[in-house]
């Protein structure tokens, strides 16, 4: 179950953060942020489960347009597994080039690491962490794509495996009110 979400820096949210409980109905006018918070949940999805690119999902144009600031940063918090996984992404934009890369990638449970990924002197490590805690393989990734979506389960990365699964799981619907109209075809009971 999403608990949290903390988005700064995409389009009308800055340094915002919705704890969410089982059930909850986001009632709000027009422009508040209810579709860009559903933007972000679908995007945070896409990259970390289908391995699509920060540029193809992060824009420059997405950054808050009164802020100079060219960091844009996402939390997830996600109760399961019999704990609570932490998610953090930090994008680093390159608005003269027009490109986008990763500046960090991290994954917790219960306030241990799973995965970390930093960029360090133009190269991006990332170190592993078995289901135990202890330290696993260090490999080199691409600044351009999630390191989790890579992964491929194996019998130390379960609880990796099961976020990336469950971020999969994430049905976001989008209402498109032009497609709607006031007639119904037949009655419904």
């Amino acid at each position: 179950m999403l608990k949290r979400i903390y988005i700064d820096n995409f389009k009308c949210l800055v340094n915002f953060e919705l704890t969410v409980d089982s059930m909850n109905l986001f009632l709000g006018a027009n422009g508040t942020g209810k579709t860009t918070l559903f933007l972000a949940l679908l995007k945070l999805q896409q990259f970390i489960v289908e391995g699509q690119t920060v540029t193809e999902l992060f824009k420059s144009t997405d950054l808050t347009k009164w802020q100079d600031f060219s960091i844009q940063s996402c939390e997830l918090e996600i109760a399961g597994n019999g704990g609570v996984y932490k998610y953090s992404l930090a994008i680093e934009h390159q608005q003269e080039q027009e490109r986008s890369r990763m500046q960090q990638e991290r994954l917790w449970f219960d306030d241990q690491r799973l995965f970390d990924f930093n960029i360090q002197e133009g190269a991006g490590m990332a170190q592993l962490y078995r289901d135990d805690y202890s330290v696993g393989p260090e490999y080199l990734v691409d600044w351009s794509r999630s390191g989790i979506a890579a992964l491929q389960e194996r019998s130390d990365n379960k609880k990796l495996i099961w976020f990336k699964k469950r971020i999969a799981q994430f049905l976001i619907v989008r209402v498109n009110p032009t497609l709607m109209n006031s007639e119904s075809r037949r009655e419904e009971t």
